[in-house]
């Protein structure tokens, strides 16, 4: 009997038949299991025609079940995300082939044709790239005498380790490299010899050879001895690097590099491991495989030659080369995973774009024109809009300056806002971190919600600069710029700062020309008397007579010093602030033996930063990014062992130095705010809007060198040449996709000249073209992220005076844009993927030429150096610099009490008088005390507003609307419990447990279990086991997990989270809220069961509003998980929750219109 061979379009039929596969889809899903490339372009739907495959090969391939399928991807939530999608899918199909069976029996169908059956409780497995190669390592390792029982070394464990090495270090490994720097640069070489599959001994050999060819050019030229010098500390640095992986073995740790390397030592040495992989996984899928590395090429080409693997990428999107992703990956995949020449429909494409609209992708096809022309075996396809899409719109601008480009931006997001409202969502993209702060700022001082994303941007903040400036202080008494920034900080003037600068020096004298790296850190401590002068020739001096001596110990002053008497002397509001800066600092200090999350709390508070924070009366989330940050260092703290003080200062420099950012502490997201990150940290993201910041030349594409214009070639590099902390090129597994390193010394006079030409001249601008194309994928991937409206700005000034040409990706844009509307016009026609679209109405017309005429002028004129000139006289520089609008109101503010207090006696109305002094959080918390006492004498009416709250207050709101407006006037921070923080952890291992990749990582340890007592940790695994036996977790299928949402009930936005929603065997919605105290029963009190209540209308109101479900199908419920139950909306009218029979939106409505 034949099987029925169940199509591509049958198959989504069956799991939802309102969605129609394209062609390409069609030819992807329905490859033959051999070896497949999907060269995929970005949205284009690749991880769901990737789902889809896995479905058409489990309903028709005999040998393929559920549980033989892998999936391998990059980062844990996208593995999770994976696996959510083939478990819902693999259900439904189940699900779907039996519905079909029983209506072929119902029909009398005798078809000969038998049906493959799917078994709906076996699962795929998915997981991390580096997750599979450390299962092979924990199964296999005992095979090549590896000791099974080894834990991961955290970044920050591999920083706090690498720092113990360099600073217990023998010798000077270079006279100009600091430990920092030498940390740094050790662990990027050390994680790109890994990546490349190179030993330390194999290192060494290489880079003699290298360091060899460079010798023979000769030393006669800078350049020569420059690039001599970098490969010489390389060499340098791989002792420390190979006494940093002795440590990793005595420790019993690895870090992902060494999972790779090993992984891939046993599948070349024993074979048992590759058939038995081959045997356990029969249909392989590899996600993101452009960012691969040459390492992982190597191991998974082993495991699965000539195997069912499909393997999706764009090599448009290839953003990581700095991380050691390979340059040929998608390029030589059919290479190594084909024994025999393949054939042409292994590879296919996806080339509709389900995110973008129209104009969006007319600019990102254009961007993108170049690096197609240089792919060959993988070319990403020209993307075409779907057939949902629409015009969408692209605005360009191009500024005088950086203030301008920021006010262009505001306006941007206000128009957005005030057009669609807080539902629609918009990122910023920059590729300079310096820019989030001004950026954010300004949003803030707009009233515009913001968010910034990870770990960098959280170090730019002011509040977090200042803190680790005090902690590096700690650390090191030569971190003279972090004390320079804690002395402007203190407000001390250019003329005091310049005389402390000169008390330093004559301090440093003292020594006898000994060098002291903490010199400044001296002249703080003791700094000079009041009316000191850089000759210390001032009347009625009194400095000590070891000060004299190294005075008169100077050489001596010429005229023009010695006019310097009559310049200003030390003023005593400078020595009164120096004082107090030193004795914070040595306060610091005696802490350094303290653990370090305690130190930065304290160091917090004796340094005033924290007062600031809550002081700030621009609500600027100072406080929140201070706490961040502390949260942070708890997060250092935990996760290494014998952490230390500058363990925690190189990892932040790791985190500052990181193109994408370390990711920063998870926050709870405001779907309503605009978003900051980095261009690399947007990968995999979407918005409703996007703006790409900062589109100069120099800053994006970023380069050091002179700008140039957008249509010039790009100017030359010196990348790896002059990076210590970089592989050579010539030693990299793909060194054969990069430019070649071929020496020509035969055009100079001798060879170090003629090797510094042809740097300049011939390495230099291929080396330049092909750092262009690494940010022209980066441009790429910036403009793929907006569904409808984008907007690229950049402006002919940034921080300094130098003029910046237009990015090239912006005048591309431009120009794409200009064609485009000018065939529109000479054709009368829209040209659209599925046909052209006549364009009748004259309006149109003249508003395509305006857009026309408006794109010529977009560039302004750049700034001439007269005006430069203008700008030098009439613009003066004062320092210290005007302080932000946070502090001006805190000190007009000081002004006005003081003022008050001298006109305390007045007849004049309490709250007229508190109204004059302005918006400042401390009026506002006056006026809520008053208004607190008169409102518990009188019926007065409050007035709030508030166009947002959390979805915790809704209830409260319903419940009191008096105690929950003094509540919104007067927030009351809640002094956090035992039971809050069991709650936390377990609701952190749940959403953990949902997202799994695989069963095994069951048995990984809590976060956070080490801060719960032994009652506690006992609940915490009841609560465990029951939780994995509640029928929705056994039966269903979670197709949501921590969903953030912001739903519109009577015109207030409301912003939560819904901890899970399921689909039942059944296929319906269930929302799932888990609950860690005691299940309500019939003496709960009405007030416990309409708070329930509320939340569970509202989680219901909210999904429906997201998905499009009507709410009568949609059935919320509360899972009790320590008393095993789960109690639903139905339960808890039946319990005394009457008089939920309005909607929830009248409710409110009526509450609302009651207050």
């Amino acid at each position: 009997m034949t099987q029925h061979v169940y199509s591509a379009e049958e198959i989504q039929r069956l799991i939802n038949p309102k969605i129609h596969p394209t062609p390409e889809q069609i030819k992807v899903i329905e490859s033959p299991l051999h070896p497949l490339l999907v060269v995929a372009g970005a949205g284009s739907g690749k991880t769901e025609t990737m789902a889809m495959r896995v479905l058409w090969a489990v309903a028709n391939e005999p040998d393929i079940t559920a549980s033989r399928v892998l999936g391998l991807t990059f980062t844990k939530k996208a593995a999770g995300e994976l696996k959510d999608r083939l478990r819902s899918r693999l259900k439904k199909l189940s699900i779907g082939i039996g519905a079909s069976e029983k209506e072929k029996i119902s029909n009398d169908d005798d078809s000969s044709a038998k049906t493959k059956m799917i078994d709906p409780h076996e699962e795929p497995t998915s997981m991390t790239y580096n997750a599979f190669a450390g299962q092979i390592v924990s199964e296999h390792g005992l095979r090549i005498g590896l000791n099974p029982d080894v834990t991961m070394l955290s970044q920050a464990g591999s920083v706090q380790l690498m720092t113990d090495i360099m600073t217990n270090w023998p010798k000077r490994l270079d006279e100009n490299i600091t430990i920092s720097s030498a940390v740094t640069t050790a662990l990027s070489l050390n994680g790109q010899l890994g990546e490349h599959g190179l030993s330390i001994e194999q290192a060494r050999e290489q880079l003699g050879q290298f360091g060899a060819e460079l010798t023979e050019v000769g030393d006669s030229n800078e350049d020569a001895r420059k690039v001599q010098a970098r490969n010489q500390l390389r060499i340098a640095l791989l002792d420390p690097i190979a006494q940093f992986q002795r440590r990793k073995r005595e420790l019993g740790v690895m870090d992902f590099s060494d999972q790779l390397i090993l992984a891939t030592r046993i599948v070349n040495t024993v074979p048992d491991v590759v058939q038995q992989i081959r045997k356990e996984y029969g249909l392989v899928l590899l996600d993101e495989f452009q960012d691969t590395s040459v390492i992982q090429m190597e191991l998974l080409s082993t495991l699965f030659k000539d195997q069912a693997v499909t393997a999706v990428g764009d090599p448009n999107q290839a953003i990581y080369g700095w991380r050691g992703a390979s340059a040929s990956s998608l390029e030589s995949f059919m290479e190594r995973f084909c024994s025999e020449e393949p054939k042409p429909e292994q590879t296919l494409t996806l080339s509709t774009a389900w995110r973008n609209d129209r104009q969006i992708l007319v600019c990102a096809n254009e961007v993108a024109k170049p690096l197609r022309s240089h792919s060959h075996a993988a070319t990403s396809p020209v993307l075409v809009e779907s057939t949902l899409a629409t015009e969408g719109d692209v605005e360009i601008a191009y500024e005088a300056d950086r203030d301008a480009q920021i006010a262009h931006v505001v306006d941007y997001v206000q128009r957005l806002r005030n057009t669609h409202r807080s539902e629609w969502k918009i990122g910023i993209l920059c590729r300079k971190k310096s820019h989030f702060l001004p950026i954010d700022r300004a949003l803030r001082e707009h009233g515009i919600p913001t968010q910034v994303l990870g770990l960098g941007g959280l170090l730019e903040q002011p509040v977090v600069a200042d803190l680790r400036a005090a902690l590096e202080i700690t650390n090191s008494v030569d971190a003279s710029p972090a004390l320079l920034r804690l002395l402007v900080r203190e407000d001390i003037g250019a003329s005091d700062l310049r005389l402390l600068g000169q008390w330093a020096s004559r301090l440093n004298r003292k020594s006898r020309g000994t060098p002291y790296e903490g010199v400044l850190l001296s002249a703080v401590d003791s700094p000079p008397e009041v009316g000191w002068t850089s000759t210390n020739r001032q009347a009625g001096s009194s400095q000590s007579d070891s000060v004299a001596e190294s005075a008169n110990d100077a050489p001596q002053e010429s005229d023009a010093q010695t006019e310097a008497l009559d310049g200003p002397s030390f003023s005593e509001g400078g020595y009164r602030r120096v004082l107090r800066l030193g004795e914070r600092l040595r306060k610091l200090r005696s802490l350094r033996g303290h653990g370090l999350v305690e130190l930065a709390e304290r160091a917090s508070q004796i340094m005033g930063i924290l007062d600031d924070a809550i002081a700030d009366p621009l609500g600027s989330g100072a406080r929140e990014s201070l706490d961040a940050f502390i949260d942070q260092i708890a997060e250092y703290e935990s996760s290494v062992d014998n952490p230390t003080l500058a363990g925690l200062v190189e990892w932040l420099n790791v985190a500052e130095s990181d193109p994408a950012g370390l990711k920063g502490v998870d926050v709870q997201p405001d779907p309503s705010a605009v978003q900051i990150l980095t261009v690399h940290g947007s990968k995999g993201l979407e918005w409703d809007s996007v703006i790409v910041f900062g589109m100069s030349d120099t800053i994006f594409p970023s380069h050091r060198s002179k700008s140039v214009y957008w249509r010039d070639e790009p100017p030359a590099q010196t990348g790896w040449v002059m990076a210590p902390e970089e592989l050579p090129h010539p030693l990299r597994g793909d060194y054969g996709d990069l430019p070649p390193f071929t020496i020509d010394v035969s055009n100079g006079r001798t060879p170090s000249a003629g090797f510094s030409k042809w740097l300049k001249t011939v390495y230099g601008p291929e080396l330049g073209a092909h750092v262009e194309r690494e940010e022209r994928r980066l441009a790429y991937v910036a403009m793929t992220r907006a569904r409808h409206t984008q907007l690229l700005i950049g402006s002919w000034l940034d921080e300094s005076k130098t003029l910046r040409n237009p990015s090239r990706y912006l005048m591309a844009s431009r120009h794409a844009m200009i064609e485009d509307f000018e065939q529109t016009l000479a054709t009368g026609q829209v040209v659209w993927a599925n046909g052209n679209v006549d364009v009748k109405d004259g309006n149109e017309l003249q508003e395509l030429q305006k857009r026309i005429d408006g794109l010529n002028d977009v560039i302004p004129e750049a700034p001439t150096s007269e005006s430069f000139a203008q700008d030098s006289e009439e613009d003066t520089i004062y320092f210290p610099f005007e302080i932000g609008p946070s502090r001006q109101a805190v000190a007009k503010g000081a002004q006005r009490v003081r003022q008050a207090q001298a006109e305390l006696k007045t007849d004049a109305d309490v709250f007229e008088l508190l109204d004059a002094l302005g918006e400042s959080q401390r009026v506002k918390d006056v006026t809520a005390l008053i208004e607190e006492h008169r409102l518990a004498s009188s019926k007065e009416t409050m007035v709030i507003h508030q166009d947002h709250i959390p979805a915790t207050s809704v209830s409260k709101m319903l419940e009191d609307i008096d105690a929950f407006a003094l509540d919104m006037r007067r927030p009351m921070p809640a002094q956090p419990s035992d039971s809050a923080t069991l709650g936390t952890i377990f609701h952190a291992w749940v959403e953990r447990q949902l997202h799994l990749a695989s069963p095994e990582e069951r048995d990984e340890p809590v976060a956070g279990i080490e801060t719960l007592d032994d009652h506690e940790r006992a609940r915490l695994r009841h609560m465990q086991d029951n939780f994995v036996e509640l029928p929705i977790v056994k039966m269903g299928t979670p197709i949501a997990i921590e969903e953030a949402f912001s739903v519109k009930v009577a015109d207030i936005s409301v912003n939560g989270r819904i901890d899970a929603v399921f689909e039942d065997k059944h296929g319906k919605t269930i929302i799932v809220d888990w609950k860690t105290g005691r299940a309500p029963h019939r003496n709960t009190k009405k007030e416990t069961l309409r708070y329930y209540a509320t939340q569970l209308r509202l989680y219901r109101l909210a999904w429906s509003q997201l998905t499009g479900l009507a709410e009568e199908s949609i059935t919320p419920m509360l899972a009790f998980v320590d008393a095993n139950t789960t109690v639903s909306l139905d339960d808890l009218v039946k319990l005394g929750g009457a008089g939920l029979e309005e909607s929830l939106e009248d409710e409110v409505k009526r509450t609302l219109k009651r207050a």
